[in-house]
């Protein structure tokens, strides 16, 4: 009897594993829609910071806990904060690219710089240190090349009606779940690496140039490099507090402090911008 309830319970909680797939896509279609809505509404350094969050990221390793130990999302988090170098390589290909060439060319380069990126953590040991000096490195490059790009651009042209937004929600969602059912039949590191696959930023920047001039994508995107930062506290709660605290309490302190440091950039750039404006009156 016991033998029975063990295994009636361990298939409830691999169903609602696979679940992750639909609930992924699903938190992706309405969170690529929210950021093209604020992109198109507010500015693009908002759309760009939000575009950053874990949002995306939060709900597969919520459902990676349930279908294996806290020890396993440990061990795939390590892969997926080294990936988050790989994705800031991405934007500075992209954002770089974009100067003289459309988007159609600055993509799949990206693409192509954060597949090789990725490659190449893959080798590298699975270890904190790694992963953290990976990690910066990448910063320091997206800082060097990417501090002459100015965040203040032209707002967005005209606005995307709401069936628009839907069906581009909808494109990413359906691509995020392809990804999560690969990833799912892959090993910790494979996981961790696929989990961090910018899946809703390729959605994103491929309807940018329809509505945000050379200057606000490229502000846009600036943004989303600054942004990657609320992606540390996430991933090292997952690494250093699910083995210990379990996953729940490590997913909560995770995203809270993703939150608090894009709440951080906001107030930042909130406070840059008001110095400039007081500096413009008095001049």
């Amino acid at each position: 009897m016991t033998t029975d309830l063990l295994a009636q319970g361990h298939s409830i909680w691999a169903d609602l594993a696979w679940l992750a797939i639909p609930a992924r896509g699903l938190a992706t279609a309405v969170f690529v829609g929210g950021v093209i809505w604020l992109m198109e509404r507010a500015s693009p350094f908002i759309g760009g910071i939000v575009l950053a969050l874990p949002i995306v990221t939060a709900p597969a390793y919520v459902f990676l806990l349930l279908q294996d130990d806290p020890d396993f999302a440990a061990h795939a988090a390590l892969g997926s904060l080294a990936t988050v170098g790989a994705v800031l390589l991405f934007l500075v290909t992209v954002i770089a690219l974009l100067r003289r060439f459309p988007m159609t060319v600055a993509l799949p380069c990206g693409l192509l710089v954060w597949l090789l990126s990725g490659l190449v953590i893959r080798q590298l040991p699975a270890l904190l240190p790694v992963s953290l000096a990976v990690f910066a490195l990448a910063a320091l490059i997206a800082w060097r090349t990417g501090s002459s790009v100015p965040l203040t651009a032209p707002a967005a042209r005209g606005r995307s009606p709401l069936y628009e937004t839907v069906l581009r929600g909808i494109a990413a969602g359906l691509l995020v779940a392809l990804v999560s059912g690969a990833s799912a039949l892959l090993g910790p590191r494979l996981t961790g690496i696929l989990s961090s696959f910018p899946v809703a930023l390729l959605v994103v920047c491929s309807f940018m140039p329809r509505r945000l001039e050379r200057t606000g994508m490229r502000a846009a995107l600036r943004a989303t490099q600054i942004g990657l930062a609320s992606h540390v506290p996430f991933f090292l709660s997952m690494t250093l507090l699910a083995p210990r605290l379990g996953g729940g309490p490590a997913v909560v302190i995770g995203i809270t402090g993703s939150l608090a440091v894009a709440l951080t950039l906001g107030l930042l750039r909130r406070a840059v911008l008001r110095r400039q404006a007081v500096k413009s009156a008095a001049a």
